[in-house]
């Protein structure tokens, strides 16, 4: 990875960058659920010293889809080939988070929901990763962290919202599975 960024416009390889995960996050749910579109894409409340979260995610989340078009694909390189199984690993999460969306069953605790209590975060987490290496840029990489770091905060939120609307079982859930992945044990 070079350590100034390159910038190529690449309409083609933007596209082939981003169309598998946007027909995975909206795709399914508009096949199989019109309705749980809105349950998706439910931003809750941040409180307090938290605000400044909103604007970096929602920064960060325009950037890590806008700038895949001026990346290019680096084909036959060991970058590309780590870059795979992380944007494969993350369709697949998300994939599998929206078909839980797409039964509509509130609170959500059975799939993959059962493993992770923030599955699709991780999922895009693990794609952003992939796209950053298959395109050898560190400075898309970093963007994935930044969004992290500001989705934490509206995770939070998005926990509390659950644990003010489904109550004692949304706790008990919380208390059996992780936030990112894995039961507790």
């Amino acid at each position: 990875m070079p350590l100034r960024p390159e910038f190529d416009f690449s309409p083609l390889h933007g596209l082939a960058l981003l169309l598998p995960l946007l027909l995975a996050r909206f795709g399914i749910l508009l096949v199989l659920n019109r309705r749980a579109l809105r349950a998706v894409n439910l931003t809750p409340t941040v409180e307090g010293n938290a605000r400044w979260s909103i604007p970096v995610y929602m920064l960060s989340e325009g950037l890590l889809v806008l700038y895949p078009f001026f990346l290019t694909i680096k084909a036959n390189t060991a970058w590309f080939v780590a870059g795979l199984p992380f944007m494969g690993m993350g369709l697949v999460l998300v994939s599998l988070s929206v078909l839980e969306f797409a039964r509509g069953h509130f609170p959500l605790t059975g799939g993959i929901y059962r493993y992770s209590r923030n599955p699709m975060y991780v999922g895009y987490l693990f794609y952003f990763v992939g796209v950053g290496l298959v395109t050898a840029s560190w400075l898309y990489l970093a963007l994935a962290v930044v969004e992290q770091i500001g989705l934490y905060w509206l995770i939070r939120g998005e926990e509390r919202w659950c644990l003010a609307t489904y109550g004692e079982p949304y706790r008990r859930y919380a208390h059996e599975v992780r936030r990112y992945l894995g039961r507790m044990s």
